[in-house]
């Protein structure tokens, strides 16, 4: 991996994740994130995709549940705490981009027990 690649994908993997915080930062509650599933999920989705190119694993399968949450919530599925949720996770993804080998097993755990409450 070059240190371009990693420059560039680090770029846009800080983008994606600033594009969902001002998403977040428009909506007042959980019906409001879920009315903007669709766009926040384009953000989380290349996300999942490019951060295990990267070597943040981590930061990949956070995406992939977070993904995997939207999805569910863009075929009709009601979510709770879900404004707040996902403000945590993208201070933890922020936190993840910044700090080397920054532990998100807290946060992946919240948002797998969210998704399975819908399953």
């Amino acid at each position: 991996m070059s240190d371009e690649f990693l420059k560039v994908a680090t770029a846009e993997i800080n983008n994606e994740i600033s594009e969902i915080q001002n998403i977040l930062n428009s909506c007042q509650s959980s019906l409001d994130v879920s009315a903007n599933a669709t766009k926040i999920q384009k953000s989380t989705h290349k996300i999942k995709g490019l951060a295990p190119m990267m070597g943040k694993e981590d930061l990949g399968s956070l995406s992939a549940l977070l993904d995997s949450l939207l999805k569910k919530i863009m075929n009709g599925i009601i979510v709770n705490d879900l404004l707040e949720s996902f403000i945590m996770a993208v201070d933890e993804m922020k936190k993840s981009i910044t700090y080397p080998n920054y532990n998100l097993d807290k946060i992946k755990q919240r948002i797998s027990n969210l998704s399975s409450a819908l399953s």
